[in-house]
């Protein structure tokens, strides 16, 4: 009893230190944290990736999802005038505890 009553006051805190929440989450990173001499770049070109899980039975592990994406790096670049991808960003956008997931890719480059 007293150890699911110490992870129940834990787990909040574990969620928000993630930086995921359970029913919203916006979260950008980097690809790399290597920008030792890296240029910013006057271009930038972003792609979407969705997905989404619903579960089979509810409190089961088990889930079928379905996953897309828009467009391929390189060629995204390309259509806007990116010859030299410098450094990606992520963006992740979860609803519902991961149940809608949508991933951006933002290419900066000149």
């Amino acid at each position: 009893m007293i150890k699911i009553l110490i992870f129940l006051l834990i787990l909040p805190i574990m969620i928000a230190s993630s930086g995921c929440g359970l029913l919203y989450t916006n979260v950008t990173r980097p690809h790399s944290r290597d920008f030792n001499n890296t240029p910013i770049g006057s271009k930038k070109c972003t792609i979407s990736a969705h997905k989404i899980q619903v579960p089979i039975m509810p409190l089961a592990r088990s889930r079928v999802s379905a996953e897309w994406n828009t467009e391929r790096i390189n060629e995204t670049a390309q259509k806007a005038g990116i010859k030299k991808i410098y450094y990606t960003e992520l963006k992740t956008q979860e609803f519902l505890i991961g149940t809608y997931r949508r991933q951006t890719i933002i290419i900066y480059g000149d």
